[in-house]
């Protein structure tokens, strides 16, 4: 199949966003001022929280990049801005935990006791670290898929693949054998071999757990393979690290959304980073959806999909408190202020979830360092 008919679906999604979306200058999207809801954490929801934060006055969400540091509350500490959503957790961990004095980071850290109350997360709960002492909340859902250099050949509609395959000689051409290094190349519409380079995100990212765990992968699976975070640089999410014909990545699908979308949201600062990429299909299913309206939306049909969280003390859920009354009637339940703004968890490129916002049973784990 022709480069041009591989890339029909998805050329024809962007040029349509293109045209909707308009343009804009990059910019980062912290706080303006000292707010009662302190977020930090996951690249993938820090520009929708930071949206919703003009609906709920209450909430602060700080980036996952940016400055170093950040400070976020009046004489409070400065301390390392947290990058990711494993990040987030360890932050939202030493900022709640009474047993002892925590620093953050762990290592050469500060005291950051009262200065978190939410930690951004696209990821679920980790076995890892047994307990309730953390709830995860629920409130909208993404999905993923991989993006290649626009300018490439590079195959737009790939099998996810399945551990059932790995000893199928050849190996067949899936997301899967790509990760795990028994797929290295490809062949391009002169007939030449281009070398595969398979970019993860950087470390802590929830995309890049997550998208391990949906290849059936772990970090061990793809030591020694070609997979690489070019030297923990690879931000999740900015297509500008794809730069080569053989470049693959994972990528949020509301995230290129709302990049897309920048121009036109008025409530927050969304940065355009996506450079000169196209998202794939994966089993024949397209990523994006065109709107009666010209748009694009999220495919929530998509096979590689997940919930997205907002992760608090769990003892705070029941608390009594001015502060712990407010927390809770931001993020639990399905009325809560974050639930109710489904206008806005749609125009960041997210899915709504129904009932399943808010949901402050399901989702536990202990406190992460």
């Amino acid at each position: 199949m022709s480069k041009n008919k591989l890339r029909l679906g998805v050329v024809a999604a962007a040029a349509v966003a293109a045209l909707a979306f308009g343009t804009a200058a990059p910019a980062y999207a912290d706080p303006s001022g000292f707010k009662d809801l302190v977020g930090v954490g996951s690249d993938t929801t820090q520009d929708l929280v930071g949206a919703l934060g003009s609906v709920v006055p209450a909430i602060g969400s700080y980036d996952a990049t940016g400055s170093t540091t950040i400070q976020t509350r009046s004489g409070g500490p400065t301390f390392n801005r947290p990058n990711g959503s494993t990040s987030g957790v360890q932050a939202l961990s030493a900022s709640v935990n009474n047993t002892g004095v925590r620093t953050f980071p762990a290592s050469g850290g500060v005291s950051i006791t009262g200065q978190v109350d939410f930690a951004r997360s696209s990821s679920a709960p980790s076995s890892s670290f047994p307990g309730t002492d953390l709830t995860f909340i629920p409130f909208a859902r993404d999905a993923v898929t991989y993006a290649v250099s626009a300018a490439s050949d590079f195959p737009r509609d790939i099998a996810l693949g399945n551990a059932g395959q790995d000893s199928i000689s050849p190996a067949p051409f899936t997301l899967r054998n790509i990760y795990r290094g028994t797929v290295t190349t490809y062949t391009d519409s002169e007939f030449n071999s281009v070398t595969i380079r398979p970019i993860i995100p950087q470390s802590g990212s929830g995309t890049r757990s997550f998208w391990l765990s949906a290849l059936g992968l772990t970090e061990t699976t793809i030591i020694g393979t070609p997979t690489t975070d070019i030297s923990n640089t690879a931000q999740e999410h900015t297509g500008t690290y794809i730069k080569n014909a053989g470049d693959i990545a994972p990528f949020s699908i509301a995230q290129y959304i709302a990049q897309g979308n920048h121009g036109s949201i008025s409530s927050v600062s969304v940065t355009e980073r996506r450079g000169n990429i196209e998202l794939g299909n994966v089993d024949t299913i397209k990523p994006l959806l065109l709107t009666a309206g010209g748009g694009v939306e999220l495919n929530t049909a998509f096979p590689i999909n997940r919930l997205v969280f907002n992760v608090v003390q769990t003892s705070r859920l029941t608390g009594t408190s001015a502060e712990d009354l407010q927390l809770q009637a931001t993020f639990a339940g399905s009325t809560s202020s974050v639930c109710a703004a489904s206008a806005t968890i749609k125009q960041l490129g997210f899915g709504t979830i129904g009932s399943l916002c808010g949901n402050t049973t399901t989702y536990k784990q202990g406190f992460r360092y």
